[in-house]
């Protein structure tokens, strides 16, 4: 009997050791695993595409491409959630043409308009992102706002062979923006990612200069129709993350 509760004490003090020692091997793997990709503070930079959808798609002929950038710090010690802020460009498209305006001194000329159109994007976001280590997949919520804008510039060459130049914004208008996103970031280094997302933008009607009925007169004053639209858009982003 006193054989039997030996062996057996024995035997559980074995099962005992290989187990604490699996425990902290997985710790050990745990913590190793921690190291080996940061964590903590992140800046990222993107190049985008956006995909009109909906009636913006109707309305808008074009697949607005800029580049965005974002930076984002962890909500407590667990990391599963971050905060953070993006700020996006995309250029809605820029046309050149030759005018003629009506100078004082030298009556008619030749001169030349540039006109280009911008959106400029600025959300907030949380972020919820499960893992660590080097497969990072994530879900954003976001909410901000949008300007579209359209500038203008003008220029002509007097007889002295100065060039004039004149530039004017001649429409602005903003609308609430928000909306969600899925993306994957893949760890190169310690730092360093790669980080691909595909954003969901949803966002209330809008005032822009239609390009293409954009005319000058002789007097350089400038005719164009304004369309009103939503802007919703499906914007596919790559770029890198440092994380530290």
């Amino acid at each position: 009997m006193k054989n039997t509760l030996g062996i057996s004490i024995l035997v559980l003090t074995m099962v005992a050791s290989v187990l604490c020692t699996a425990q902290n091997n997985r710790f050990n793997d745990r913590q190793q695993f921690r190291r080996d990709f940061a964590n903590g503070f992140q800046l990222s930079g993107h190049v985008q595409l956006g995909l009109p959808q909906n009636e913006f798609s109707e309305v808008f002929n074009g697949y607005p491409s800029g580049a965005a950038a974002s930076a984002s710090t962890p909500l407590g010690r667990s990391g599963l959630f971050r905060l953070g802020a993006e700020f996006a460009w995309n250029s809605m498209g820029r046309e050149k043409s030759a005018v003629e305006l009506f100078n004082d001194a030298q009556g008619i000329i030749a001169g030349d308009m540039a006109v280009s159109s911008d959106v400029h994007s600025y959300h907030g976001f949380l972020r919820f992102s499960p893992f660590e280590g080097g497969f990072r997949p994530y879900f954003d919520v976001f909410a901000g706002w949008r300007t579209y804008t359209t500038d203008t510039e003008i220029s002509y060459e007097e007889v002295d062979g100065t060039v004039i130049s004149t530039t004017e914004e001649f429409s602005r208008d903003a609308t609430n923006s928000y909306g969600y996103a899925a993306g994957l970031m893949i760890g190169l280094s310690r730092h360093l990612f790669f980080d691909a997302k595909v954003q969901v933008l949803r966002g209330g009607e809008v005032n822009y200069v239609d390009q293409s009925t954009l005319i000058i007169d002789a007097a350089a004053e400038i005719n164009y129709d304004i369309r009103i639209t939503e802007t919703d858009m499906l914007v596919p982003q790559l770029g890198i993350s440092l994380v530290f």
